[in-house]
């Protein structure tokens, strides 16, 4: 089963270079109908094809999309199939002096799209018409959570499930044609798991191990030191390129908007200032990302001296100035916190900061406290826009910040953010 996967694998990558290459030749040719630089095009289009393979092998085009739904796949082809595009374009502008028509150029990324999403399509059906045959042995969560997984897969057939390799007869499993033997037992079962990995490493059937890592909160990566597998738990599945782009948008993003919102920025402080005794802003220090404490800023909404007792503020809190009641009402009082982003010491989405005393009590008392600090802070977040904010649940509130960092995406970033306009001052007193 595998040696036919494999073979399907390195066809579709051929299949997949050929498109590439004779969607540049049709575009040329339904611009120019031949004849004029016909060379010039024709050596390009092989720069093309070898940039395509370079990239579709170095961009998940083809790792283990049997298992992925074929949208994301589709997402992902078109992702890869872009960036070919510019390192193209890039290229083409540093090694010649010839300028590219447009409307080739627009002709071919929408042939060769096209075609490269049909080719997907047809060699997902390739690869799900391959059987496949496993052995399970095992017990706990991780075997049950693989069984729940494969039966969404008609091409894979569990041929048995066992908990004991007791319960096998070793000496007639290689006459099973089994694909793989699935071996999978919870963390406190190690011995048992390493008995029957002792017996079956002797046998030619590939050996397939499911580590136990449920008690890894956000996820987990996998690395490689000098042939020896490391699994790094907790760790946001957040790729370097995403986190990136992230810093990137909240720059920019909130340097247009302090500059355009500046007068009105200009006018809150006033009305601060004017309203009730003490200083515009105010700033309390909080625990970021990796630990890291730093001085979050804020407008003053609350009185000062004895009469700010500390603690939560609640409905109706008689230490509210009158201005600062609508300005926390609003989220206006954490306009100031786009220095914070500005300076990279928060970003415009992520869990909200905390107190380090109130990080060193909560941390005692909830389970996967700290592991929120792996991410940037945020403005907003998560949390937020779902109502759990100010005297409400630590608890769910914790599980909202964890759900975001195990699930990030930009575009989940966009969503909160538009979500903040329309739900954000839910529970904000």
């Amino acid at each position: 089963m595998r040696q036919k996967v494999k073979k399907i694998d390195y066809f579709q990558r051929l299949i997949d270079v050929t498109l590439v290459f004779s969607t540049w030749m049709i575009s040329y040719f339904l611009k120019f109908e031949g004849g004029e630089l016909f060379e010039w095009y024709l050596n390009y289009g092989g720069l093309l094809a070898l940039i395509s393979l370079i990239v579709f092998k170095n961009s998940n085009v083809y790792d283990s999309i049997r298992f992925s739904n074929i949208s994301k796949e589709v997402a992902t082809q078109l992702k890869a199939n872009a960036f070919v595009f510019i390192l193209f374009l890039v290229a083409a502008f540093f090694l010649t002096h010839q300028r590219v028509s447009r409307v080739h150029l627009i002709l071919y990324f929408v042939l060769s799209s096209g075609f490269l999403i049909l080719s997907k399509v047809i060699f997902r059906k390739l690869r799900n018409s391959v059987k496949q045959r496993i052995l399970i042995i095992g017990k706990g969560k991780p075997a049950k959570e693989y069984v729940e997984k494969i039966k969404s897969y008609k091409n894979f057939e569990i041929i048995k499930w066992v908990e004991s390799i007791t319960e096998l007869d070793i000496t007639t499993l290689e006459n099973e044609k089994l694909d793989d033997i699935v071996i999978g037992y919870d963390a406190k079962d190690a011995d048992t798991a390493h008995k029957a990995l002792e017996i079956l490493s002797e046998l030619i059937i590939p050996l397939v191990v499911l580590p136990d890592v449920s008690f890894s909160k956000l996820g987990y990566a996998v690395s490689d030191f000098k042939g020896q597998p490391l699994i790094y738990l907790n760790e946001p599945t957040a790729k370097t390129s995403g986190l990136i782009l992230k810093r990137i948008f909240d720059f920019s993003a909130t340097l247009i908007g302090v500059i355009f919102i500046s007068p009105f920025l200009f006018i809150i402080a006033l009305l601060v200032k004017f309203t009730s005794k003490g200083p515009i802003l105010y700033h309390q220090t909080r625990m970021g990302v990796d630990g890291q404490e730093f001085k979050m800023w804020k407008f003053r909404s609350m009185v000062t001296g004895v009469e700010n007792h500390g603690g939560w503020t609640v409905e109706n809190d008689p230490r509210v100035t009158k201005i600062g009641k609508i300005l926390r009402k609003t989220n206006l009082d954490e306009l100031p916190q786009l220095w914070n982003v500005l300076m990279g010491d928060m970003s415009l989405v992520g869990p909200r900061p905390e107190r380090p005393q109130y990080v060193t009590e909560f941390r005692k008392e909830i389970p996967g406290y700290m592991i929120r600090h792996k991410f940037k802070a945020g403005v907003t977040g998560w949390a937020q826009v779902n109502g759990w904010r100010g005297d409400t649940s630590i608890e769910e509130r914790i599980k909202c910040d964890l759900w975001y960092i195990k699930n990030w995406s930009f575009w989940l970033d966009i969503t909160i953010l538009f979500m903040t306009f329309f739900k954000g001052n839910k529970n904000a007193y």
